[in-house]
């Protein structure tokens, strides 16, 4: 039975606690949203809170994987016996708090520009010198989003610096 280096699990480990961070972050706003008098008997909390389990499951199974993946057997987040990457870490580090920024902007820039700016980050970091479709993807995505949320299921999102 090998064992692999921490040094070679610590990619894996950080994007665990990350995920463990964000769907802690996520249920926490989840729960205090208020729950208006005339809502239907699921509310608007339950899509939120579907999200932060399913990260949470998430996070579930990338502790399954790294105990496999200290049985010497291949393992889905750590594939061979690679050094430490310094650039995975660098990554994990940088979406994390990209994702820190977005939670923290969110109610004083609004959703729609928040939202925006963050996935065209995102997009921008995993699709390099895709620039034109990166921001049309990330408006696209963010309008239909705030149509589906504003008028298909009347929740009220931050307006934030925006009028709408």
């Amino acid at each position: 039975m090998t064992q692999r280096p921490a040094a070679s699990r610590l990619p894996a480990v950080l994007l665990l606690v990350a995920t463990l961070a964000t769907a802690a972050a996520y249920l926490r706003a989840t729960l205090a949203l208020p729950y208006p008098e005339l809502a239907d008997p699921l509310g608007p909390k339950i899509f939120p809170m579907l999200v932060s389990g399913g990260l949470f499951l998430c996070a579930l199974l990338m502790v399954v994987d790294l105990r496999r993946a200290g049985d010497g057997r291949t393992a889905i987040l750590l594939e061979g016996n690679q050094p430490f990457d310094t650039r995975s870490t660098l990554m994990v580090l940088g979406i994390t708090a990209w994702t820190g920024a977005y939670f923290f902007a969110f109610e004083r820039a609004g959703f729609v520009l928040s939202t925006a700016i963050f996935l065209a980050g995102l997009m921008h970091v995993f699709h390099r010198g895709h620039v034109v479709t990166n921001l049309c993807t990330a408006a696209g995505f963010t309008a239909g989003a705030w149509l589906l949320f504003t008028r298909v299921l009347s929740v009220r999102l931050p307006q934030g610096l925006l009028p709408f």
